[in-house]
């Protein structure tokens, strides 16, 4: 009887006292980091510039009247800040942002030039696809695009070829577009061979391979959401490609 008693006031204490215990916080994550800036076109605010966030998140905002951008409530993390214009270029191109917040993530507009190496803005073209219907590369402008060279005689862009409209899909709803260029043999070809949904170009004059070769194919290239080149590299390494859109997307 005694020993009851005895738990039953440490019982009551715990109950009472153990409510009182300080809880953890419930109010807003400490952690959260914001991203912002702006972007200038010859010294004035430049509104109505998409900016997209990507790699350890993925959002879109656009500038405002004051040139402005934000991405608040952020998790800490690794994030890449690109801004999209077609027919305009960034300085810098742009930011990789860790996880502190950042206000001043700032952007200075210029017409742009383009060519054919990382860094440079892609040149566009046009050519028929496999539907006869002309396609532009600059119709993409805005979404991350791997374009890949091909041919009948490259046994490895043929092996490719098999497992590329599952590719496509896998990232399609992330604002992903791919697009294969064949420099000899029939788009509409490939495309029924292998079920490929995306564009498949007819360059057998190889005007577009002209611009973009180096000296062998699959040439795999990788432009950010302004066109920029991110990667470009002879071969196919599957792992390193997927890297880069992963960044981007």
């Amino acid at each position: 009887m005694g020993k009851k008693l005895l738990i039953l006031p440490l019982f009551l204490w715990l109950l009472v006292f153990g409510a009182c215990k300080k809880k953890t916080p419930t109010g807003p994550d400490t952690n959260l980091i914001e991203l912002s800036g702006a972007i200038t076109l010859s010294g004035q605010p430049f509104s109505g510039v998409d900016v997209y966030l990507s790699w350890d998140g993925s959002q879109k905002t656009t500038t405002d009247s004051s040139g402005k951008f934000s991405f608040k409530d952020l998790l800490s993390g690794d994030y890449i800040i690109t801004p999209s214009k077609l027919g305009f270029a960034f300085n810098p191109s742009n930011y990789e942002a860790g996880s502190q917040t950042q206000t001043n993530l700032n952007f200075t507009a210029n017409t742009a030039t383009t060519g054919s190496g990382v860094g440079e803005i892609a040149t566009n073209f046009t050519a028929k696809n496999q539907n006869n219907q002309n396609v532009s590369l600059y119709d993409f402008h805005g979404k991350v695009i791997l374009m890949d060279f091909t041919a009948d005689w490259c046994t490895e862009c043929r092996a490719k070829a098999e497992t590329a409209e599952q590719f496509y899909q896998k990232y399609k709803d992330k604002g992903f577009m791919y697009i294969l260029v064949v420099i000899e043999g029939d788009p509409a070809i490939w495309a029924y061979t292998y079920g490929l949904t995306f564009p498949v170009l007819d360059d057998n004059s190889r005007t577009i391979y002209n611009i973009y070769q180096k000296t062998s194919i699959p040439l795999p290239h990788v432009l950010d959401r302004n066109c920029t080149i991110r990667y470009k590299k002879e071969g196919w390494n599957k792992s390193e490609v997927e890297e880069v859109i992963n960044k981007y997307l």
